[in-house]
């Protein structure tokens, strides 16, 4: 009966203006909700199938209601240092629990109210914990999605309970992949160094460098400040010297309490991608006058010779065994003293011993390119620095650490060391250079020129190895071209190529010697694979052509418009001898430095322009110890702790989280919402990129409604409830008369 319909579509009506009442009333009871989103009630038509064209059956109405969780509220500052408000699109991604399980909620939120609660996590006033992408310095690893802050690499990833590197995923919302924010944990802290980034200008117009006239120019420094694991401070050069046009090569200082330092690069990227070896220095420091009786020990890899010195402070003293004597027992008085009695004893015995010098209470190492790797056991001196590095399981110092060789493909040298008792264990023996044969005789070869007498000055006596070094390397220069490409070292004598000189060939098959080659033109395609591998066949040719100059592939090398056309180096290894952590990248010890100079092809970085050397700006992570003082929170959501030795550490990002159609999520008590089919899934973004609004610190969100607007609406809504009323009050009194005509 239409009647009965009739009041049926007034109560509906009702009911309709009611829902909408208590949608009017929720908005203004949360006009200073932050982050709320007004809800507003809408209607449609409920309507009855009709059976009749001549009769009508009323049917009445339904609210939908619509909460506009994509509307920006206003913006109002607020004096905390974590109220958050998201400015665009995107939502806080948080949690019912800081660390959630399973059973936990993860929601979405704009409420950014947030505040640290007693165990130093962020919360908001609905209860939710603020989770985030937790920030490490970047370790080199591919596995790593790597972000750039402020010209440092960090990594998205975090250190589990047993202390192991958690790679974040940052497409997937859950516990592995999110961190909660919790400011307790960030304490003090000191922070070794694991990036250097830096841009200067090397001049084009610079003479390529010469020992001779080192004032002439082509040699600059970089300096920078990193920091080891206990938060000491070092300064570090880095030193560019230019070897020919366009090409720079590379060198590094090493840091006081340091036991060697080593700048590694990758020939080849991809899989098989492998870190050579581009230079490599080390030190002994001395602190005090060694003990009597005290050793430090070096081992040459390449003649797989071991030299024992050992310090004598008692006049008279006598070195025991096979030990080679330091005599500090008289004229010394000083650490420098000592430095260069060491020194002396290292030239008169070692081969390459051009690798070592004195500076002042130190001995210095800076591997030549023809070396072989340098093992030194200083634990049995402990006036010297270096006995406390590269301690054991125990925590006891073993003094042992390693000055790496130069890797063999990076190299075009050779080297021929004498390890014989004495000069006379050559008499007889022949060698060629550049296809001229030298002959060791004891006396005038007469009238075959093809043999040069280069030890006639052995008879009546015998010559130390050192000696005969010399006398052979001066042979050899009289008889070849450019003689500048051979030098005496120690027990050593080294070839070079040079830009202008013949291939040069060496075979010293017949020479009772150790003859190593290094380099990438051996004859023997596999001599690189060991340092001793060539020694098989006892031939190198030094082929100088595939080098501009000089006998190393350049550090940096310039395009004509002065960009970089290629970097060699990209990181540093350090050993410490001063209780750190090694910056060295073996498993447990800390990340190598990674040094960015700069993109190729670009002038964001190293150039080699005309005019003068000018560094441009020098960028390192790392700190001394401070402590926590605060957190800054910027508008790409990457949170950063602050200390009260005013340096900064970026330590979380947070990310926004977008909808294909936020409106479509669900509400959860606490102002927040979560996912459901109708608004798609959450995709988390990088603030400000991608779609995703800004971060916008010490602010917070205001709430949607318009206060005027409500009022209005509760005006109209009791209207028309009123109106529904008297649908129902008139059909009452149609059915009064109905009833009274029975």
């Amino acid at each position: 009966m239409s009647i009965f319909g009739a009041m049926q579509s007034g109560i509906s009506g009702m009911a309709a203006q009611s829902t909408a009442m208590g949608a009017i009333s929720d908005n203004i009871s949360n006009i200073n909700t932050i982050g709320y989103k007004n809800t507003s009630v809408a209607f449609e038509t409920l309507v009855t199938k009709q059976t009749s064209s001549s009769h009508y059956s009323p049917g009445g109405v339904q609210p939908v209601s619509k909460q506009g969780v994509n509307v920006q509220g206003l913006l109002a500052s607020s004096s905390s240092s974590t109220a958050l408000a998201v400015s665009g699109n995107g939502f806080f991604v948080v949690s019912s629990a800081a660390n959630p399980d399973e059973n936990d909620v993860w929601a979405y939120t704009r409420a950014g109210d947030f505040d640290i609660d007693n165990n130093g996590y962020l919360k908001n006033t609905g209860g939710f914990y603020l989770q985030g992408w937790s920030l490490l310095p970047w370790d080199g690893s591919a596995n790593a999605t790597v972000v750039n802050i402020n010209g440092i690499n960090y990594m998205k990833a975090y250190y589990d309970a047993n202390g192991n590197t958690v790679y974040i995923n940052d497409n997937i919302v859950d516990s592995r992949n999110l961190q909660p924010i919790n400011l307790s944990t960030i304490g003090g802290s000191a922070t070794p160094t694991q990036q250097i980034s830096f841009g200067a200008n090397l001049p084009s117009g610079d003479p390529v460098f010469s020992t001779s006239n080192p004032t002439a120019g082509g040699r600059h420094s970089v300096n920078a400040l990193i920091y080891d694991s206990l938060g000491n401070a070092s300064n570090m050069n880095i030193t560019y010297t230019k070897t020919s046009s366009n090409t720079w090569g590379m060198s590094a200082s090493i840091p006081s309490g340091a036991a060697s330092v080593t700048l590694t690069g990758n020939r080849e990227s991809g899989a098989d991608a492998s870190s050579d070896v581009y230079y490599a220095a080390g030190q002994l420091e001395f602190s005090s006058i060694p003990e009597n009786g005290s050793t430090i020990t070096i081992t040459d890899t390449q003649t797989n010779q071991t030299f024992t010195f050992e310090f004598l402070a008692t006049q008279g003293a006598v070195a025991t065994g096979d030990n080679i004597g330091v005599d500090i027992s008289t004229g010394v008085v000083s650490t420098s003293d000592v430095a260069n009695q060491l020194l002396a004893a290292i030239q008169a015995n070692m081969p390459g011993a051009n690798r070592f010098s004195a500076n002042a209470n130190v001995v210095e190492i800076v591997q030549s390119v023809g070396g072989g790797a340098l093992q030194i056991n200083a634990g049995s001196c402990l006036a010297c620095l270096q006995s406390a590095v590269n301690p054991d399981e125990k925590g006891v110092n073993s003094g042992q650490f390693t000055i790496q060789a130069i890797d063999p493909e990076l190299t075009n040298t050779a080297t021929i060391s004498f390890t014989g008792a004495n000069a006379a264990a050559y008499n007889g023996l022949t060698f060629e250079v550049g296809r001229v044969e030298f002959k060791f005789v004891d006396a005038d070869p007469g009238a075959d020129t093809t043999k040069i007498n280069v030890n006639n000055a052995m008879v009546g006596g015998e010559f130390s190895n050192v000696e005969l070094a010399k006398l052979v390397a001066s042979a050899i220069k009289n008889n070849i071209t450019e003689p500048g490409r051979v030098s005496a070292s120690g027990t050593s004598i080294e070839f070079i190529p040079t830009a202008t000189g013949p291939d040069l060939a060496i075979d010293v098959t017949n020479l009772n010697a150790v003859m190593i080659g290094v380099g990438r033109n051996g004859k023997d395609p596999d001599s690189n694979l060991g340092q001793n591998a060539i020694t098989l066949s006892n031939q190198f040719e030094v082929n100088n052509t595939e080098i501009e100059s000089g006998s190393m592939v350049p550090g940096v090398k310039f395009n004509a418009d002065g960009t970089p056309q290629y970097y060699y180096v990209d990181s540093m290894q350090i050993e410490w001898a001063n209780g750190a952590e090694n910056m060295n990248g073996k498993e447990g010890q800390g990340t190598p430095i990674a040094i960015n100079m700069g993109n190729t092809g670009t002038n964001d970085g190293l150039t080699s322009l005309s005019g003068n050397f000018t560094t441009n700006y020098i960028k390192q992570d790392g700190a001394t110890f401070g402590s926590y003082a605060g957190v800054s929170i910027d508008e790409q959501g990457v949170v950063t702790a602050l200390y009260d030795n005013g340096q900064t550490r970026p330590i979380a990002i947070l990310p926004l989280a977008t909808f294909s159609n936020p409106n479509g999520m669900s509400a959860l008590t606490g102002n927040a919402w979560i996912e459901t089919d109708y608004s798609g899934q959450a995709l988390l973004k990088m603030p400000n990129s991608n779609g995703a609004g800004t971060v916008e610190s010490n602010s917070l969100e205001q709430s949607t409604v318009d206060l005027a607007t409500e009022f209005s609406n509760m005006i109209i809504t009791q209207r028309a409830y009123s109106a529904a009323t008297k649908i129902i009050t008139t059909a009452d009194e149609m059915l009064d008369e109905l009833t009274r005509m029975t």
